[in-house]
């Protein structure tokens, strides 16, 4: 009868420090949600809500509106060359000049980023439509 209770003691005891041994403590295992990893996940949200969704800009290029395109504002390419200034403003484009040629721009085809306003073509691109004088789209 001794054998059988001190049987079971240790298999309760030898159980038990399995149990914990695969719980772990704070900061085991691949999956740890302990208070460390809570407290980085808070950070990080504050900092996405506080900054990465805000109105600020970045460059990343976002739609412009009308209103944003002005006469003399530099323009960029898509990999932030400058292409030429806006020398005028219509209803619906913008005409962008360099010392190549003009081009008409619609207004659609502008964004705006940090560094300012920009279309999503590259200079070289650009730089033909305004030496053959054909709108740009």
């Amino acid at each position: 009868m001794r054998r059988v209770l001190l049987g079971m003691i240790v298999s309760i005891i030898a159980s038990a420090a399995g149990v914990q041994a695969q719980q772990g403590g704070a900061g085991a295992g691949p999956n740890n949600s302990g208070p460390v990893d809570l407290n980085r996940q808070r950070v990080f949200e504050e900092f996405q809500v506080g900054f990465a969704d805000s109105n600020r800009l970045t460059t990343r290029p976002v739609p412009t509106l009308p209103g944003e395109i002005r006469q003399g504002l530099d323009v960029h390419d898509s990999k932030g060359l400058v292409i030429g200034k806006v020398e005028s403003v219509g209803k619906s484009f913008a005409t962008v000049s360099s010392a190549i040629g003009s081009v008409e721009v619609d207004f659609t085809s502008f964004a705006k980023n940090k560094n300012g306003l920009l279309i999503n073509m590259p200079k070289s691109k650009i730089d033909v439509l305004m030496a053959r004088g054909h709108p740009a789209s």
